[in-house]
């Protein structure tokens, strides 16, 4: 008598045999074709490799290059004197001693400075003549031998453009060979003049004479370094040992393929008992929660994986209910939030009309002022808004505080009209308005100041400026409330709350170049956010004023 059992072991034995011809024929057909596929192969991840070394020592040039231009671009836009830059690279430097050996300041005669010991000239050395022959940011020195510890540097000679003064003209930083060589490892690395700066050839291998010789037999594969004009990394291979893969692969290959076909027999008749029911049991209860029945669960009694697999669907389905009804939950949260503006701005809108007919035109400024500035506060939700929008928003609230404020605050809004449709994140301005406000202008009792907010291209971003003409801000505290907005960190002792969210909300929006600085001289404390622009504007426009 036949039974299920007896077919089902012949349907497997059938579909094991079959398999296992398939599976033969496959392998000798990998065996015919390897030749014409793996030495390419092994060529094409051979250069993958050498790229890949090259972009990750791209990126750790790019990386200094990047810190280097934050140090010069801070330098152009605060002016710093040669001490005051000299300063802040001290800290900088202390925050980075494992990539760089020094940084130091070149005035425009070629003198290069640094805190820690005496001035030198850089006037004959061939990277700063490059420097100054060609119309690049910077320059990349060949490797040169440090003479304060002997270790060997290249110097990244970074131009100050627009320049500050002739004491601050250039930047140059001494970054080690070491970590190269850390990431080159079994690659050679050369510089643009051709020099070897790591050598992967270990002692014993071929001379020169031999090398030539055997050039025919060799592989090469070459990289550049992108940021590095000239720089590349070379790997040499025999081809001998690009073929001797092929040869182990065919063997390794058709010996797996012969153990797996003996073995796959036996697996597939355990498999179909073992696995491929409980599979087939818990996929009908998935297909039933799929079509919507929330009260079944998967079985749990087995202690195997297939019951860990369905103990874990279990729990995934609590899971999804709990959130499904959180969700439910949280938009009914949501609705009733929605009414809440909607309310308010009824009741404005209430109070505006009653003052209306009643003549109360002032009551009807203040109200229309408020309306406005809690719709484009509360708005849609949208962290970016129009430039245009983002200044009438800031400029209802100034309206508020200046009938508050008759006495003692005036303002001013001066931007560019082509580029009041410019994105910049939302609720930026006002919280610098009230810190001038209540920082600068009120402490200073009954004498009127003004704020003026400024928006203008420079280069390719956008700045607004928020000045206001009341109490300066010491120098020590000014530098600490730099310090901590550069470092993007809240300091309480250093910065509000408020100035440390503008900064922090900018950065997180555009990246770690832009963001608020403070400035406090000269009877003017100013306030200047600094984000990026799309597109081309023309400068040469007609200021928008706004009172």
């Amino acid at each position: 008598m036949i039974t299920m059992k007896s077919i089902h072991l012949k349907i497997t034995l059938i579909a094991g045999s079959c398999f296992l011809l398939l599976f033969i024929a496959l392998l000798v057909t990998i065996y015919l074709e390897m030749n014409h596929t793996v030495v390419p192969l092994n060529k094409n991840l051979t250069q993958q490799v050498v790229n890949a070394r090259s972009d990750q020592i791209d990126y750790w040039f790019n990386q200094r290059i990047g810190e280097i231009d934050m140090l010069a671009s801070l330098a152009s836009d605060h002016h710093w004197t040669r001490d005051e830059l000299l300063q802040e690279i001290d800290k900088f430097e202390a925050k980075k001693q494992v990539e760089y050996e020094s940084i130091r300041v070149v005035d425009i005669h070629g003198n290069s400075w640094s805190a820690k010991d005496k001035p030198f000239s850089i006037l004959n050395r061939p990277y700063y003549r490059k420097l100054l022959n060609s119309d690049t940011n910077y320059v990349v020195s060949n490797p040169i031998v440090s003479k304060a510890n002997a270790a060997e540097i290249v110097v990244i000679l970074y131009r100050v453009n627009p320049s500050v003064n002739d004491e601050v003209a250039y930047i140059a930083a001494a970054v080690s060979v070491k970590k190269m060589k850390e990431i080159a490892q079994d690659v050679m690395l050369y510089d643009q003049s051709g020099q070897l700066i790591v050598d992967c050839r270990e002692l014993g291998e071929e001379d020169g004479a031999e090398e030539a010789a055997d050039k025919k037999n060799m592989s090469v594969f070459e990289a550049p370094i992108q940021n590095v004009e000239g720089w590349k990394l070379v790997l040499k291979v025999p081809n001998s040992s690009l073929s001797l893969a092929v040869i182990k692969t065919q063997r390794t290959a058709l010996l797996v393929g012969v153990l797996i076909g003996s073995a796959f027999i036996v697996f597939l008749m355990l498999l179909a008992s073992s696995i491929i029911r409980p599979i087939q049991s818990l996929r009908q209860v998935m297909e039933n929660v799929q079509n919507g029945n929330q009260t079944i669960r998967a079985d749990v009694t087995r202690s195997d994986e297939i019951g860990d697999l369905g103990r874990s669907f279990n729990d995934m389905l609590v899971q999804l209910y709990a959130v499904e009804q959180d969700r439910k939950e949280m938009e009914l949260r949501l609705i009733h939030e929605q009414i809440k503006p909607h309310f308010l701005y009824n009741t404005l809108d209430t109070i505006q009309w009653m003052a209306t007919e009643h003549g109360a035109d002032n009551v009807v400024e203040m109200v229309e002022a408020l309306s406005a500035y809690f719709r484009l506060g509360l708005g849609t939700g949208n962290p970016y808004i129009l430039l245009d929008q983002e200044l009438y928003h800031v400029e209802s609230y100034l309206h508020i505080q200046g009938v508050r404020y008759e006495e003692i605050l005036d303002y001013e809004l001066r931007y560019d009209e082509k580029l009041a449709q410019c994105q910049v994140v939302r609720f930026m301005l006002q919280p610098l308005v009230e810190n001038a406000i209540y920082h600068g202008i009120k402490p200073l009792g009954d004498q009127k100041c003004k704020i003026s907010i400024t928006a203008y291209k420079k280069a390719d971003y956008l700045v607004i400026k928020v000045e206001n003409n009341g109490v300066m801000i010491p120098q020590e505290k000014l530098e600490q409330m730099n310090q901590s907005l550069l470092d993007d960190t809240y300091d309480r002792s250093a910065t509000g709350f408020g100035l440390y969210s503008v900064n922090h909300r900018i950065r997180l929006a555009y990246g770690v170049p832009y963001g608020l600085a403070v400035k406090s001289e000269d009877g003017i404390t100013v306030m200047v956010i600094r984000i990026p622009l799309d597109g081309e504007w023309n400068e040469d426009v007609e200021d928008c004023h706004r009172r």
